[in-house]
């Protein structure tokens, strides 16, 4: 049952919000009650057709004397509040360690600072944080020698609400578990408030490129840079084509001569099948993401960004909550001359998954200036399939039970299940399938398995 304003405000006293972050919680709980406006006129929407999108092959390599002046005029954010609970992750998922003894967010710094290094510029990086990871984000931070700025930020944080809406969790029995952060969209009002876009514009930062921390395939790419500059465009999303495996990111869409981005929850129950497969729709948001901060600032300050809401619901102490969340993604709807770009898959790399880790820590990817770039000696194109199930899923278990990632330059696809471990190097080679609910399977080092099916 929704509570009206008076009503909704005398539950939110026990958390003692400041008046941007009620202001901010309000406008969110009145979109979210008027319900996500569902788009119209299914049959007739289609997938932008190859002209509709930049090409990124089709760019040209720009001069360095433009390049220097662009790197003059660019700062990068990294979308960094996630825990990596899928992972069954404790903390940070940006402070896995993926490579040595490197973590998500050292790779980050290093992509930097051999950028900055290599063209002799100066491209500030900033962390936008959750109070989950801020701490965390803030010491690795600090251990890492840099000579370019490091900024870091904590977003909002909002209360949970029951999913009944009779109340909120109570902030003093529940502490940290009765909050939670909004989403990525939360980067817009954050930047403002916090003074960032007028301190990167009034040092000459009129463009923000912005992604997640844990794609790291996700780097300053000097050629997108030069586009946006040379052709002022104030969004630029970076899409790739939708493969049997991506059902849930935003896809765009032709709406006469605008691109606009589609999300699940705009879609009626019953295309919901259709939207989730790759034939209507081709290409899919990678949260890659260029914008104008000059055009956004002008947005902001008309209060016009007045992005959709998304639902998480999530289980806390055996209570259903409401989570009310908005997706940087979505403020492509709010420029009208937004702009997609067809990129590469190797400019998509999330790890949501521990199967996800498996293949980025894998010999199919070297990384070279903290940039993780497919290795040159495999011959496959595509990557193998790999599906790590119980307790794989756990990233202590996937630790523990995996010390050394196996050799898959010949592997097509892998899963792990029960009570499997590897003893060192192994071998992996076509398709391998080791499932041990009864008793333990060890693997010795050195072993090869090919085309292997254990199941007992």
């Amino acid at each position: 049952m929704a509570m009206d304003e008076a009503k909704l405000k005398k539950a939110l006293k026990p958390f003692k919000l400041e008046d941007s972050v009620l202001n901010g919680y309000t406008r969110l709980y009145n979109k979210f009650h008027k319900g996500p406006e569902k788009v119209g006129r299914w049959k007739f929407l289609r997938s932008p057709n190859e002209k509709g999108l930049v090409q990124y092959v089709s760019l040209p390599v720009p001069e360095r004397e433009s390049l220097e002046a662009a790197l003059a005029r660019v700062a990068v954010c990294k979308l960094n509040g996630g825990l990596g609970t899928s992972m069954g992750c404790r903390g940070s998922k940006s402070a896995i360690v993926v490579r040595g003894k490197m973590t998500f967010i050292d790779l980050i710094i290093e992509q930097l600072r051999a950028l900055n290094d290599r063209y002799q510029a100066d491209v500030p990086l900033i962390f936008m944080n959750s109070f989950c990871t801020h701490d965390e984000t803030e010491r690795i931070i600090g251990k890492n020698k840099s000579t370019s700025e490091i900024l870091s930020f904590c977003q909002n944080q909002y209360p949970r609400l029951l999913e009944n809406e009779s109340e909120f969790l109570d902030p003093k029995k529940l502490k940290n578990e009765a909050w939670y952060p909004p989403g990525h969209g939360d980067l817009y009002s954050c930047l403002m408030e916090n003074g960032l876009i007028d301190r990167l514009l009034k040092d000459g930062r009129e463009y923000l490129f912005i992604s997640n921390a844990d794609n790291l395939g996700a780097t300053v790419d000097l050629k997108i840079l030069n586009h946006v500059i040379k052709q002022d465009i104030s969004f630029l999303m970076e899409v790739t084509p939708k493969t049997s495996v991506d059902t849930k990111g935003g896809v765009l869409y032709q709406d006469k001569n605008q691109i606009r981005l589609l999300e699940m929850a705009n879609v009626p129950p019953e295309y919901i099948p259709e939207f989730c497969g790759n034939q209507k729709f081709k290409f899919f948001n990678t949260n890659n993401i260029w914008i104008n901060l000059i055009q956004l600032k002008k947005l902001l300050k008309n209060n016009s960004l007045n992005l959709d809401v998304i639902v998480n619901r999530k289980m806390v102490k055996n209570k259903m909550v409401l989570q009310l969340e908005t997706a940087a993604g979505g403020a492509l709807n709010f420029f009208p001359d937004a702009v997609g770009m067809n990129v590469p898959r190797s400019r998509f790399l999330p790890v949501k998954r521990t199967s996800d880790l498996f293949l980025v820590q894998s010999n199919l990817f070297n990384i070279e200036r903290g940039v993780l770039k497919r290795n040159a000696e495999t011959p496959r194109s595509n990557l193998p399939h790999i599906n790590l199930k119980n307790p794989f899923n756990d990233i202590k278990e996937y630790q523990k039970r995996i010390p050394v990632i196996p050799d898959i330059k010949e592997l097509d696809s892998l899963e792990l299940q029960g009570k499997v471990r590897f003893n060192g190097k192994v071998t992996l080679k076509g398709k391998v399938r080791l499932v041990s609910h009864k008793k333990s399977l060890r693997i010795p080092k050195g072993t090869v398995l090919e085309d292997k099916v254990v199941d007992q």
